[in-house]
């Protein structure tokens, strides 16, 4: 259940990434730059899925996006009944992962 979740957070991720800029910027986008995009946040976004995978424990199987933009994303990461027990950072400049326990602090900190 924890990997059909988490594969169907990063599909989300997927779609979300490539229209986290303003509508303007959609629309000045040609396609080749959009599928570009969208090649370079796969292959992040599976990487940082993984080792989230890795690092959380299963039975935390809400996932919400707070945040996702050119520069960071943001996910919490919670059990059936939407109690956020994790908080994930990913810094795509970097490739920077942190996964935040919100009960007990920081879980992991490495570029990725």
């Amino acid at each position: 259940m924890k990997t059909i979740l988490l594969s169907t957070a990063a599909g989300a991720l997927l779609f979300s990434g490539i229209y986290a800029n303003t509508g303007e910027a959609e629309e000045v986008t040609a396609d080749k730059e959009a599928v570009t995009m969208e090649e370079q946040t796969g292959a992040n976004t599976q990487e940082e899925m993984d080792i989230i995978q890795d690092q959380i424990p299963s039975g935390n199987e809400s996932v919400q996006v707070v945040e996702d933009n050119p520069h960071k994303r943001i996910l919490f990461i919670g059990d059936d009944a939407n109690q956020k027990k994790y908080k994930t950072i990913f810094i795509k400049e970097t490739s920077r992962l942190k996964i935040i326990d919100l009960n007990g602090g920081q879980i992991f900190n490495e570029i990725i």
